[in-house]
């Protein structure tokens, strides 16, 4: 004995229908969950002593930190200035650009960092052709 074809077809389309309502309610694109707000966390910022030393008094000097313009002038060597730090837990970069006369030497800058707690790092550059422009990084481990 078979079975009347349009009954054995009502009854496979009635499995998927049911089937497919508890799939799309675990596969449907609406998202059910709230999206929850992470707190932004601020670096905490770290107060340092930075000093440049030279020993050949430049025409122009640039010492910027994050965007930020710690020296623009020139003075006398040593010069000394408290600044802070936005962290110092994944390095500092420095930016250091100075030019001196036509007919000076080669000659050195020195900067030396020192956040609180933690120790002095010191790095010197030469000039080259009377002008430095250089990214110096500190890190401290």
């Amino acid at each position: 004995m078979r079975g009347f074809p349009p009954i054995q077809i009502f009854l496979l389309v009635l499995t998927f229908v049911v089937l497919a309502i508890p799939l799309t309610q675990l596969t449907g694109t609406t998202s059910h969950a709230k999206a929850v707000a992470v707190p932004v966390v601020e670096s905490p910022s770290v107060k340092a002593l930075l000093r440049v030393r030279y020993a050949h008094k430049p025409v122009t000097l640039s010492v910027k930190i994050a965007d930020k313009e710690l020296i623009g002038g020139v003075a006398g060597s040593p010069i000394e200035l408290t600044t802070s730090l936005p962290s110092v837990k994944d390095g500092v970069d420095v930016f250091l650009s100075a030019t001196w006369a036509d007919g000076t030497p080669d000659t050195s800058i020195t900067l030396e960092l020192e956040p609180d707690g933690f120790s002095t790092r010191s790095e010197t550059r030469w000039s080259s052709a009377g002008s430095l422009d250089e990214v110096i990084t500190f890190e401290w481990k």
